[in-house]
């Protein structure tokens, strides 16, 4: 792990994406990218130029600059020294162009950040860069206190999903002296035996190298719910999971299908997308 992208809006869970990304710096010596991009209308009507400006628009680029130097400046950060950016665009396009364009190693993002209510849990720019970005991105709660995971939940499924994200998950677990806890969820539409994922997930742990591990069999109504619940049953700090790009992950943000609420998953999540989706 070289290089760790983390855009920033400036809100809370954005202050908290940060310090895991610097945590995660001060264990590998991993170089901090602060990115923060002033979103414009894509196509711009006349009035909608307007109505950029007059909201402040054009003094954006100086307000930001302000307080992203004040951040990479203050003395807390001095041994990792973090660099800064600025881009004007659609956030979330600008983001995973980023992240593709220049080779991140990884994207830390806040779940969500300063964006209007009713894009929080559903449609927000965090769930577009998990859906449109390649490399693995590790999405922070303003709730995390200090990034460091003893408990990982690493949720196996078919070959082409599994080794999504693996090694990221490795590194991490290394350096946190982690256990990593596999998991297969079966479900009513896709049920496996428990003896079936055990050889299986015992397979893919053997194959892969895996140091500290454990290997568990899951039952719930969908792997999204059975995911959410095992990271509860054993108070899980992060959670890792491949995500299909025309779906991500916006059924851990919402409440489940029965109407009880669920919340927002408090802990890590790292996701990677599989290629060719």
């Amino acid at each position: 792990m070289k290089n760790i992208l983390v855009p920033t809006d400036f809100s809370s869970h954005a202050m908290a994406a940060f310090e895991t990304a610097v945590s995660l710096s001060r264990r590998t010596g991993a170089q901090v990218y602060l990115y923060h991009v002033i979103e414009v209308p894509e196509v711009a009507e006349m009035h909608e130029l307007m109505a950029w400006r007059e909201s402040g628009g054009e003094g954006s680029m100086e307000s930001a600059d302000g307080m992203l130097r004040q951040l990479v400046m203050n003395e807390a950060y001095h041994d990792i020294r973090p660099v800064y950016s600025i881009d004007y665009g659609t956030p979330h396009k600008c983001i995973s162009a980023k992240a593709a364009g220049e080779g991140f190693d990884l994207v830390v993002i806040g779940s969500h950040g300063m964006s209007r209510i009713d894009k929080i849990i559903f449609g927000s720019t965090t769930e577009k860069v998990i859906r449109n970005t390649l490399c693995p991105i590790l999405t922070i709660n303003d709730t995390i206190s200090c990034f460091q995971p003893s408990t990982i939940v690493f949720c196996a499924g078919i070959a082409a999903e599994q080794a999504c994200g693996l090694e990221t998950v490795k590194s991490i677990s290394l350096l946190y002296n982690a256990v990593i806890h596999i998991v297969k969820v079966s479900t009513p539409e896709h049920f496996e035996t428990t003896r079936q994922s055990r050889m299986a997930m015992k397979t893919f742990a053997e194959t892969n190298k895996l140091a500290e591990y454990t290997l568990n069999h899951y039952n719930d109504r969908s792997v999204e719910e059975g995911l959410k619940h095992f990271a509860e049953d054993i108070n899980a700090d992060m959670l890792c999971m491949p995500t299909h790009g025309s779906s991500g992950i916006r059924h851990l943000f919402r409440k489940s299908v029965t109407g009880s609420v669920t919340g927002q998953i408090a802990i890590p999540v790292l996701t990677c997308r599989i290629p060719g989706t």
